[in-house]
This record gives structure tokens, C-alpha cells and sequence, in this order.
């Protein structure tokens, strides 16, 4: 190790957090760039480093704002983090204020330029982390990082951005999908908020081969790209932990500086200390120039020094060609070629980043190594044809990552790690399931709300596999995890009571499959995977069926023994809009209900997934539009509620559960998702009625009709279920509770008819009417009109009321007339007998005599009162309603017309054919008789 050289400092800048950084200028020398804890930015050369060439105060309100962080890119304005949350860009060489890039609501502490210089990431105490075009300074994306983020740090190819926070986690972000490869816990020395210690990361230059961080023990650790695995541990040298990192740009060369107040010189590829110097105080900035061969440090005392020969003279400059290095080294000869080979960290044996020792070759031979497979023998133009990288700028300086993303799977009901080390896997009107972390494993819990439905309180589970999602059902709990460096990705299942022991299970997925989401439902566990497999499994761990999709999976819902999957069928649209797909399955008959496209907002995302507790599939999109799926129309989506009417500015609803009357959901401020408090404390659920966004005619009605739409799309979903039920105690059940729906929209109509009157509609008010299901609503309705002296209207409710008596006897003769018929057919004598008595011929119904296809409010209000047949347990049908199994919906085939004097009743006698001979039971209908 070379002897340690004594360093010129000068004072450039008030005590505080100070910050450096190398400004490129092309065809001339580079300029340095230094900000501080006074507010002050100033533009330094080498030469002198105490005098400015130009000063600008950052400033906010007239106050000097603290200026944490500055990042410089050739052919770009200077950008700067500072104390008052502000990202701002100053231009070069004027130093004047451009304009804002970005704003936080805490201060920021960490910028980083992508290598084109067109994107840059910021972060800081807040949550997430910005990408902002610098060309718009336009935020295209929002990565959700944790808060307290204290570096940033792009790879050459500008594919990855690493993060490294206060708590010491390390953290590892795809820029195209925005989706985090990797979240270590406790990689970086933990460091307390006030601290000047920044955690920095660096890349090596080569195509980010390696990334640097700095390590728990007061070294430095070297990842592995892509497998993330640590390669290289440079430690002995730093009795304090490591707070800055920087590679030179050609990679052989590292600078680390930490609390010690040691600044060393490390050979990446001979793992060991060449020079190390002292400080006099914490170094906060730290920065290679771009063509030479010196650094620029500066520390928390605002003292500047420029350390000029950093790298002895005898190795290799931290600038040199890495092809003209590897081309002397493969020369063995005098001159040059011997100097440099016996220079430590050249020689010929036992290098890590090269793949191990070899021997040394005669002169004029080539290399036996594949310099191609060697990160120290790419240069630019090689990297980028080899790994076929595709730089941020698309074509014709269109930055590729302006083009709308697909969204990343959701698991409905979870949160990110706050500050606390805790996250909700899951959160529904059952319970939820939390997760904690501790030293070496993590601790989920899960809860009811209501311990009456669970009595046996379920033992916490030790999570040693590092779940990222979980699905809380009514018999169990299903839990997975990502593929890391200990094992695969696992599902684990855990049911809350069983009959037999050893009921728990957990499997791995093959490799390179991953859990992306997951649903637990009465009879299934579901599994959506990164290979478009849905995997469905018994609650006993028995693998059920293995079901494609179409596309990516998006997320997953389950209630009883129905599951409801969503995959992404096309890629975004130009204007935002994600192209999503659905499909509802009962997985205990093995059957697709339906499926389709699925709605969604302009340019908005999936939040949520579930069902309502009556049973109806729910979507909720990033604009706060509450949709359900309703079976009117051969199946069809209806807004039922819209956040922005109900909610402020700075609120978000984060959804819990829902009903037909009502969304459950928790009020988040300045949030998109609650924070997980310790103790026993939850947060509160706030129950907000849904409001389709019906148009406002009338202040004092829109609230009923929207009323209305909304318990409409609850009766055909009853309706439906009640005719599809299973025989037995379920129909019984589903045609009360169907009753129950019945006799709720009659009493919201009542109220729009009164409603109505009181508005002089009655027009409006007897087709309100015909929509009412049971004979007391609608001589309620009759009752209504003669207390406002609506006689025209009193007159067309009253034939609408004989004319629906009338239906209803028929009915009812039809089915006496039907159990007749069976009975006869039960007690007959066998098939040849019947023969010789001849056919029997059943008794048809009543019917129109004159006008077949007319409807009964059709007939009240022309006076052509005719028996109409109707179905067995069915009624007449609302306006604008097709008839269906669905006995809510009634519409007449024509309006009733609105004059007045035109409701008289002519009942026509039907004429019915005598019943065959031989069938003693087939009686004839009084009206026959007539």
C-alpha cells in the first residue's frame, strides 16, 4: 500500500450536509459542482477550487433552503435536492433557475441521471421514488419504495436503479416494468435520520457487472448482477461503517469513505488497499473527475479538497482504454507491457473479474480468455451490441419510457413495509393477516373482527420464507412467497380448524415461476403465477386443475366457490388505458359463469378485486370508480360509486369490503394505503353509501333513482341466483332473501312516486309503478296518487292493478290446472292403456284474443282488457326491461299512453278448447264455461 498522501483542503462551503459532483462540458475542462447546508450552489474549476466562478443562492420563500444533494450530466442542467422538498434544474453556465423538476413533502436526499441524461430518479424521506423526463419535467412514474431513501444510483445500461434507505435495506427496481427485483433487509449499515452518512451506492461502469454497497460490518460488499448473490467482500481497511462509494469510469478503481474519516483506494480486481488518506471530518461527497486522473471530496464541515494523483503512477489511470490495457497485458515484453504486468493489480494470475488465474503467454500471442465474456474488455459500443441493451431516447429523441406501462399484479387488501416493519397481507371484512419483521425471519398474525366466527385463536406463524402475498379465507389462510437466495417460490396454506392432523401444506413452484397473486376461497386455494399458469388446489393441497391465461395475471378474488381472475390481454393503449381481461369461475362445478373484457377508467389501473357480500363480482380502478358486474343486458358493468364526489383532495380510499348499500374503506391523507400501527390498534373503517352517478334533473329525486339503479343490479343478480339454486334449504334461502330485495325496492319506489308527484311528473310516477313487484306496493301507489288528485293517473293504476289480479289468477289456474294434470298422468294406467283411451291433450292457458303480443299496461291504457298467459311465478315486466329468468324485471311492450279517459277495461271472454276425452281431472275454466 502506497503512503499516505496529505491532502489540501479548503473551505468551500458552511458546516452541513455538502454534496459534489463533475459537470462534462465538451472541448473543455469539467466543472465542479459544489452545494451546501447554507443554500449556496457554486461552479469550481480544479485549478482552484476555493474560488467560485458563479454562486447561486437556492432559495424558497426569501429563505435559504439547505441543498442535500446535487447530480450533473453533460448537456443537462445542473439538478438539485434540497431541505425545502424541492427537485430544482439550474443551467450551466448562467446558473439560473429553469425550472422545478419535481416536489416532495420532505426533504429530499438522493438524485441520480440515467446514462442518456434524459431520466432522473429522486428520492428522499418521503415515500417512493420520482422518475421525471428532464426534457418536460414530467413524473412518468412512481416507484413504491419505502421511505428515507439516501442514494440512488442508475446502471450503465440505465435497466436497473438500485436504492439503499436509513434502515439499511437495499433495494433493486426494473425501470421498464417499474417492479422490484429485490428488497434486502439489512444490507447497509442502519443509519439514524439525523445522520450526515448517505448508505452510497455505486455501479461498476462496465455494463453494471457489480454493484457496490456498503456493508454491515464496516466493509464493502459486491453484488452480482441479475443473481444479486454477493461475489466480493473488500474489508480491513475502515474501522467506521462506509458511507460513500464511487467506481472510476473505467471500473478497475474504487474510493470508499466512512465514519473513521478514512478515504481508501481499492484494486477491484486484486481485492486489496492501495492508498489511503485521512480526513478531517465525515466525508458526505465524493467524485471522480471525468478525464483525469483525481478525485474531488468534500466533508460535513464544508471543506473541499481536490486529491490530484490519486492512482500511483506505475498502474493504469483510472480513465485508461480497457482494450488498450487488456492488449498490453497480453504482450509479454519489456517497455510498457512489463511495467504494467508487474504492477499490482495487473498481473496475470488469480483475478476474480476475469474468472480466475492463468498463465502468461508468449510475446505477440493473443489471450487465451474470451475478452468478449470479460467486463473489463467492453467498451461502450461493445456492450450495447452485445447485450442488445436499448438505451433510454427511443427514436427521434422519444424516450421509450414515455409509452404507457402494463400495471403490476395486485393482491387486493395488502400494503407496502412502513417505517414500522409491518405490512397488512391481507385486509377484508373478515380480518387481516399482518406481517412483522424481525431479525431473522418474520412473524404474520392473523385476526378477525369478529371473534365470534373464529373462537380458537390462531397460533402466529414463523415466516422463514419472506411471504410478498397472502389471501385471508373463510377456512383458511394462503400464503406465498418470491424466489430468493435460500429457496424457490412457495405456496403455504394454513386452515384454521381441521379433522385431521398434518393439514398444513406448502410447495415450491418449478424455477423461474413465480407467485404473482393469490386467492383462498371455501373449497380451493388459487395460485396466479409469472408463467400465466393459474393453479388451482384443494384446500388438502390436492393440485386440481392447471388453467392458461391469456396474458400476464393481474389479480385474483374468491368467495365461497367462486373465483374471478384478471390478466392483462393486450398491451396499454396510447392514451394510458390498460386492456384487461376477466373471467368468473365456479371451480366446485367446474364451469366459466363469464368472463370479458373488463372496464376500467381512462388511463387509470386495477386497485381492487373482490365481491360484494351478496355475492356480486366489484372492481375498483386508481380513479375511484367503483364498478359492479350486473346481469342485465347479457351481462354488463355499472358504476355504482365515484370517490371524487365523495372524497377531498389529499384522501384516498383504500377498500376494505362492500355491500350492495355500502363501501367499507379506510381513509388514507396524503397516502395511498394506511400504515400499519404497532399494538393492538386498527384503523378505522368508514362506511361511505353508494351513489351511481346518476345526471341531476331534479335535486330532490336523482337520489332515488340512483337508489334504484343500484339495488336493480342486486335484484337481477338475486334473481338469477334464485333461479339457478340448488334444490332444498339453499333455493328456500336464496328466494327469501330474494323476497327480502323485492319488498326494499318497492319501498325506494314508493318514495320516488311520492317524490315525483310532489314534482307534478306523473308520467314519470306510473312508470315508476309498473315496476312495483307485490299488490300492496301498488295499491299504495293508488293511494299516493289520490292524495295528490293525480285522477288521470289514479285511473291507469287502478286498471293496472285489475289487469295484474287477473294475470295472477291465471297464473294461478295454470298451475292448479298443471299439478292436475300431473297427478292424472301419475295415476294413469300403463302406456298401452292409454292408447286405447286415445291422446291426452293438455289444457292450454289463457291467452290474448286479440292481440297476442300485447302487455297487460298496454291493454289497461287502450282499453283492451284481455287475460293475458304469463309464466308460472313470474309478473308483468318494467318499462324498458327484456323478459329474462329474472321475475324484476317487468316492462310492458308499450308505454301506457298519458292522456286521460282512456283507462276502461273491456275484459274479453276467452274461449278455451274442451280437454281431450278420457282425462277426468282436466276441468273446464269458468271462462270456458262463459
Amino acid at each position: 500500500m502506497a503512503s499516505a498522501p496529505k491532502l489540501s483542503f479548503c473551505q468551500a462551503h458552511q458546516p452541513g450536509l455538502c454534496d459534489v459532483a463533475w459537470l462534462p462540458t465538451p472541448g473543455a475542462a469539467a466543472v465542479l459542482v459544489t452545494a451546501g447546508g447554507e443554500g449556496r450552489v457554486c461552479y469550481r474549476t480544479s485549478e482552484s477550487p476555493a474560488e467560485a466562478v458563479k454562486e447561486i443562492q437556492n432559495s424558497n420563500n426569501g429563505a435559504a433552503a439547505p441543498v442535500h444533494c446535487v447530480a450533473a450530466a453533460q448537456g443537462r442542467p445542473v439538478i438539485t435536492g434540497d431541505d425545502q422538498n424541492f427537485v430544482k434544474c439550474y443551467t450551466h453556465p448562467a446558473g439560473e433557475l429553469q425550472q422545478v423538476a419535481t416536489r416532495f413533502t420532505l426533504p429530499v436526499h438522493g438524485l441520480a441521471f440515467s446514462p442518456s441524461g434524459l431520466i432522473l430518479a429522486a428520492g428522499g424521506d418521503d415515500e417512493g421514488i420520482k422518475l421525471v423526463d428532464i426534457s418536460s419535467c414530467r413524473v412518468f412514474r412512481q416507484l413504491k419504495s419505502q421511505a428515507y431513501t439516501r442514494s440512488l444510483a442508475y446502471d450503465p445500461e440505465g435497466k436497473y436503479l438500485a436504492s439503499a434507505n436509513a434502515d439499511g435495506g437495499l433495494c433493486m427496481w426494473e425501470i421498464e416494468s417499474g417492479k422490484q427485483q429485490l428488497h434486502r433487509k439489512k444490507a447497509c449499515p442502519k443509519l439514524d435520520l439525523a445522520s450526515r452518512c448517505r448508505n452510497q451506492v455505486a455501479w461498476h461502469p462496465d455494463g453494471g457487472s457489480l454493484l457496490a454497497a456498503p456493508g454491515i460490518e464496516n466493509d464493502i460488499v459486491l453484488y452480482e448482477r441479475m443473481s444479486w448473490a454477493a461475489a466480493i467482500t473488500l474489508s480491513g481497511q475502515h474501522s467506521g461503517m462506509v458511507s460513500l462509494l464511487a467506481f472510476s469510469s473505467n471500473g478497475l478503481y474504487l474510493l470508499s469513505a466512512g465514519l473513521d474519516k478514512a478515504l481508501v483506494l481499492w484494486d477491484v480486481n486484486e481485492q486489496e488497499c492501495l492508498v489511503k488518506a485521512e480526513l478531517p471530518g465525515l466525508a458526505t461527497g465524493l467524485a471522480w473527475h471525468p478525464t483525469r486522473n483525481e478525485v474531488a471530496v468534500i466533508t460535513e464541515d464544508g471543506q473541499l479538497a481536490i486529491w490530484d494523483g490519486v492512482v500511483p503512477a506505475k498502474l493504469p489511470g483510472p480513465t485508461a482504454d480497457l482494450d488498450a490495457i487488456n492488449g498490453v497485458k497480453n504482450v509479454d515484453g519489456g517497455g510498457i507491457a512489463a511495467g504494467t504486468a508487474a504492477g499490482g493489480g495487473m498481473a496475470d494470475g488469480g483475478s476474480v473479474l476475469e474468472g480466475g488465474g492463468r498463465t502468461g503467454t508468449a510475446a505477440g500471442a493473443s489471450d487465451e480468455y474470451d475478452r468478449e465474456d470479460s467486463f473489463l474488455a467492453d467498451s461502450e459500443p461493445k456492450r450495447d451490441a452485445r447485450r442488445g441493451g436499448r438505451r433510454p431516447g427511443g427514436f427521434g429523441g422519444f424516450s421509450s419510457f414515455d409509452l404507457p406501462q402494463p400495471q403490476d399484479p395486485i393482491q387486493p387488501g395488502s400494503t407496502s413495509l412502513s417505517n414500522s416493519e409491518r405490512a397488512y397481507l391481507a385486509y377484508n371484512s373478515l380480518g387481516c393477516i399482518t406481517l412483522k419483521q424481525e431479525e431473522d425471519h418474520n412473524v404474520v398474525e392473523v385476526c378477525f373482527h369478529d371473534t365470534s366466527r373464529q373462537r380458537k385463536r390462531i397460533p402466529l406463524l414463523n415466516d422463514f420464507f419472506g411471504f410478498s402475498v397472502g389471501s385471508l379465507g373463510e377456512k383458511g389462510a394462503l400464503y406465498a412467497c418470491r424466489t430468493n437466495s435460500e429457496s424457490a417460490s412457495t405456496v403455504v396454506y394454513r386452515p384454521f380448524e381441521s379433522w385431521a392432523a398434518n393439514s398444513d401444506w406448502s410447495i415450491s413452484l418449478p424455477k423461474g415461476e413465480e407467485a404473482e397473486c393469490v386467492a383462498a376461497g371455501a373449497s380451493f386455494c388459487a395460485v396466479a403465477t409469472s408463467k400465466r399458469q393459474l393453479r388451482l388446489f384443494s384446500q388438502a393441497g390436492l393440485q386440481m386443475h392447471l388453467i392458461s391465461l391469456a396474458g400476464a395475471p393481474v389479480a385474483l378474488a374468491a368467495l365461497g366457490h367462486q373465483l374471478v381472475a384478471v390478466w392483462h390481454s393486450a398491451a396499454p393503449t396510447a392514451s394510458g388505458d390498460q386492456c384487461l381481461q376477466y373471467m368468473l369461475l365456479d371451480v366446485a362445478e367446474q364451469r366459466q359463469l363469464h368472463g370479458g373484457p373488463l372496464p376500467l377508467s381512462r388511463a387509470a389501473s386495477l386497485c381492487w378485486l373482490g365481491f360484494t357480500e351478496e355475492g356480486l363480482m366489484a372492481t375498483y380502478d386508481s380513479e375511484g370508480e367503483l364498478r359492479l358486474r350486473a346481469a342485465d343486458f347479457g351481462g354488463s358493468w355499472v358504476t355504482v360509486f365515484s370517490a371524487a364526489a365523495e372524497r377531498k383532495s389529499t384522501e384516498q380510499f383504500w377498500v376494505v369490503g362492500l355491500s350492495a348499500r355500502e363501501l367499507q374503506a379506510i381513509v388514507c391523507v396524503n397516502a395511498p394505503e394506511p400504515v400499519v400501527s404497532t399494538g393492538m390498534q386498527r384503523p378505522v373503517v368508514t362506511a361511505v353509501p353508494l351513489k351511481p352517478p346518476v345526471v341531476h334533473q331534479d335535486a330532490a329525486i336523482a337520489p332515488f333513482e340512483a337508489d334504484l339503479i343500484r339495488h336493480g343490479v342486486l335484484l337481477s343478480h338475486m334473481s338469477g341466483a334464485a333461479a339457478e339454486g340448488r334444490d332444498g334449504e339453499e333455493r328456500g334461502q336464496l328466494e327469501s332473501a330474494l323476497q327480502g330485495a323485492q319488498l326494499e325496492s318497492d319501498r325506494i319506489s314508493l318514495r320516488l312516486i311520492q317524490k315525483l308527484l310532489a314534482a307534478d311528473r306523473q308520467a314519470r310516477a306510473l312508470e315508476v309503478s309498473c315496476t312495483l313487484h307485490n299488490m300492496p306496493a301498488l295499491e299504495g301507489a293508488l293511494k299516493l296518487a289520490n292524495h295528490h288528485r293525480a285522477m288521470a293517473l289514479s285511473d291507469r293504476i287502478s286498471a293496472f292493478i285489475e289487469q295484474r289480479m287477473a294475470m295472477e289468477a291465471a297464473a294461478a289456474l295454470e298451475v292448479e290446472e298443471a299439478e292436475q294434470y300431473q297427478q292424472y298422468q301419475d295415476d294413469a294406467p300403463p302406456h298401452s292403456a292409454q292408447r286405447q283411451h286415445g291422446a291426452i291433450t293438455p289444457v292450454p292457458g289463457p291467452s290474448f284474443t286479440d292481440n297476442p303480443h300485447a302487455s297487460p299496461a298496454a291493454a289497461a291504457t287502450a282499453g283492451d282488457m284481455s287475460r293475458a298467459a304469463s309464466p308460472p311465478a313470474s309478473r308483468p315486466l318494467g318499462p324498458g326491461m327484456g323478459t329474462s329468468a329474472n321475475p324484476f324485471s317487468r316492462r310492458p311492450a308499450e308505454q301506457p299512453e298519458n292522456s286521460p279517459g282512456n283507462a276502461s277495461v273491456a275484459a274479453v271472454p276467452v274461449k278455451r278448447k274442451a280437454p281431450a276425452g278420457g282425462n277426468p281431472f282436466a276441468r273446464k275454466s269458468k271462462a270456458s264455461k262463459a
